[in-house]
């Protein structure tokens, strides 16, 4: 990676917006390992009037979502969202923290349908929403089966291998995402405006069967979301930025996470 290049990048994108940005680029789950370096960052920052998160991320655990929002909080006055490809899922939930995410036209984000470990594949995560299928494909199949006691055959291996307290655990994560969504948008993107809070908790949670969904800035904007359209020489920084991170992590020298800022 041209390390000048990014610098460059970075400073050009820091004066046009007026902010500090830190960039958090990755391809492996979000989660709480992000904490302790996203921390140093800030507190090498140090107070300041606002900061822009340049987020790449397609989701992951349920509850960092809202410490990273809360962590950034704590440092900035100001706290907005550049998105240049995909902020899905947990990633998603960030947004809702944030006073407005900025969007090109590739931009997307997605339903908020938190990841989990599968309990038996190591490094395997699952949408918890996957769960909440089955046990509806289940009772179509009671429902419509012309063969009750074939029905009864399947169903009883399914459910024979089902732990009762993931069940449990997982119907929790679904439960958190949306209290966790609600109190973001109610603390922040929409504080003022706040009828709308459960009808854009719904449809991040709820809304969508696809948990890959994108979620453009145009449909963004039409849920509620408060969305700045990057357009002209912003948008050629963001995308060009996107394409420096991209190629740092691209062939065998790619790591779990970047996270990072000018210095």
């Amino acid at each position: 990676m041209d390390e000048k290049k990014r610098k460059d990048l970075l400073q050009r994108l820091e004066d046009m917006r007026q902010s500090k940005v830190i960039v958090y680029f990755s391809y492996a789950p979000l989660d709480d390992r992000i904490l302790v370096p996203l921390y140093r960052e800030l507190a090498n920052i140090g107070k300041t009037k606002k900061i822009d998160l340049f987020l790449h991320s397609y989701g992951g655990a349920v509850d960092t979502p809202y410490k990273v929002v809360m962590l950034i909080r704590e440092f900035c006055e100001e706290f907005s969202v550049i998105v240049p490809f995909s902020a899905k899922s947990a990633a998603s939930m960030i947004v809702l923290g944030a006073d407005e995410v900025v969007m090109g036209p590739i931009s997307e984000l997605g339903p908020i349908d938190p990841l989990v470990k599968h309990p038996c594949y190591r490094d395997f995560w699952i949408p918890v929403q996957a769960l909440r299928c089955c046990f509806e494909y289940i009772e179509e199949m009671i429902y419509d089966s012309s063969n009750p006691e074939v029905s009864e055959i399947i169903i009883n291996s399914v459910l024979n291998k089902l732990d009762p307290w993931l069940v449990g655990d997982y119907e929790k994560a679904l439960k958190a995402s949306r209290q966790y969504a609600e109190s973001l948008l109610s603390k922040y993107m929409l504080k003022n405006d706040k009828e709308k809070i459960k009808a854009v908790t719904y449809n991040l949670t709820n809304g969508y069967f696809s948990h890959g969904y994108p979620i453009g800035r145009q449909e963004a904007k039409e849920m509620g979301l408060y969305v700045t359209e990057a357009s002209g020489e912003l948008w050629e920084v963001i995308w060009e930025l996107y394409l420096v991170y991209q190629t740092m992590f691209s062939g065998e020298n790619c790591c779990n996470f970047s996270l990072s800022t000018i210095g």
